[in-house]
């Protein structure tokens, strides 16, 4: 096994350590915290003592992995299924009859809907991975896409008509809206076409 991870698999390995040092600590500080207690109660049976030993490291130890163990897996299971539901939704609006295509920051193609594959000719594995220019023509020049981008990186959208070519050379004028898709840091990562024709 590599030791090469990746940066989302370094921080959960540093977040579990992390919590398996610090619930180790509690429990050691519960266990000192019961023993001074019970040196204080006066002397009884040891099944008592024993009882009332396991019910303070319970009390004590269990606000512990509520809050830094049970309430954070029930978020995340909360977040999990409202990201489930959310994918859900997302997934049945980009197989709507408008032709969608979506690419990476660089416009290199990750994923075309079935009308947009209806319409170019296409099949998946031709159009993944290749640059959107593949679909460009030469009606329009250099200056028309620099404006394009332009107005991609300024205000985030680029909505008017172009032309595309289809896989067997074809030219068809269509409208587009291009939506750069922001990170938390507010840089693009995304882009999403949409088409009418």
């Amino acid at each position: 096994m590599s030791d090469n991870f990746s940066p989302s698999r370094k921080k959960y390995r540093l977040t579990v350590t992390r919590l398996l040092v610090i619930l180790t600590a509690a429990a050691f500080i519960d266990e000192l915290l019961v023993l001074f207690l019970m040196d204080l109660l006066p002397p009884m049976p040891k099944a008592t003592a024993y009882l009332l030993d396991a019910i303070l490291m319970a009390a004590l130890i269990f606000p512990v992995f509520y809050f830094l163990v049970f309430r954070p897996m029930s978020r995340n299971i909360a977040d999990l299924r409202e990201a489930r539901e959310s994918l859900r939704t997302v997934s049945v609006a980009f197989e709507s009859k408008d032709p969608i295509l979506i690419t990476d920051a660089q416009a290199n193609i990750l994923r075309a809907n079935k009308m947009f594959l209806k319409i170019s000719g296409y099949r998946p594995e031709e159009l993944v991975g290749q640059h959107s220019r593949i679909l460009n023509t030469e009606r329009y020049g250099e200056e028309y896409y620099q404006r394009m981008w332009d107005d991609l990186s300024r205000k985030g959208s680029w909505t008017g008509e172009t032309r595309i070519r289809d896989k067997r050379g074809n030219e068809f004028a269509m409208e587009m809206v291009i939506t750069a898709v922001k990170n938390d840091r507010q840089e693009t990562t995304h882009y999403v076409a949409i088409y009418t024709y």
